[in-house]
């Protein structure tokens, strides 16, 4: 019996969109999964265009970068919970309250808390950011795009693709992370956790405000 050829049409995947809406969305939702509180809001900009921080929060423009968004996010997940609050709007002065307070409760540089503290900077962020991104499955271009760290974020992408970048090892130093495997353990980019829970010292609680 002859048989007409099959009208059907395979529709083909469509190419890949940086920084879709649906993308947006997939990152919003996972960033407030792990605790870190994301809203959308139209006009929202700060240090970095389309992101504000404000008291621990994230608020995003919805046309916002996503490699913005997880930088962004990443500044809050490495940070202790108890000093969250103080990131609100230029972080400079906030990571100075936290290393204020941290100093004058005279704790031991080995001490859990205070080398979570110190791992708080910017590269931190960035390698947070990439982690977060490779476990959502993006691409790396739409993690750390070409145009961002001063036009050099393809060496950024390939440092931190080689474990080479500084924030790797910062995260590394506050227990996110082991830079390589090793039996029983995975390495990097996986996260042991995504937020920074690390108790602060009892000794510090009237101080810190936690």
């Amino acid at each position: 019996m002859n048989r007409s050829p099959s009208t059907t049409r395979v529709r083909m995947p469509e190419p890949y969109q940086i920084d879709s809406p649906e993308t947006r969305d997939r990152v919003m939702r996972f960033l407030n999964e792990i605790g870190i509180p994301v809203l959308y809001e139209i006009g929202a900009t700060g240090f970095s265009e389309g992101c504000s921080i404000r008291r621990g929060a994230l608020y995003v423009d919805p046309t916002c970068r996503v490699s913005t968004m997880l930088h962004e996010s990443g500044h809050l997940a490495i940070t202790p919970r108890c000093f969250r609050s103080l990131m609100d709007g230029n972080l400079f002065a906030g990571q100075r309250e936290m290393l204020r307070i941290v100093a004058d409760a005279c704790l031991h540089p080995d001490e859990p808390f205070y080398r979570a503290v110190i791992q708080c900077s910017d590269p931190e962020a960035t390698a947070w950011a990439w982690a977060a991104g490779a476990e959502l499955g993006l691409p790396g271009e739409e993690i750390i795009r070409d145009d961002e760290y001063g036009n050099d974020g393809d060496s950024v992408r390939l440092a931190l693709q080689l474990r080479s970048y500084i924030g790797v090892h910062g995260l590394a130093h506050a227990g996110f992370c082991a830079i390589r495997n090793r039996p029983g353990v995975t390495g990097w980019p996986h996260l042991h956790f995504w937020t920074q829970e690390t108790p602060f010292p009892e000794r510090m609680s009237s101080e810190a405000g936690c």
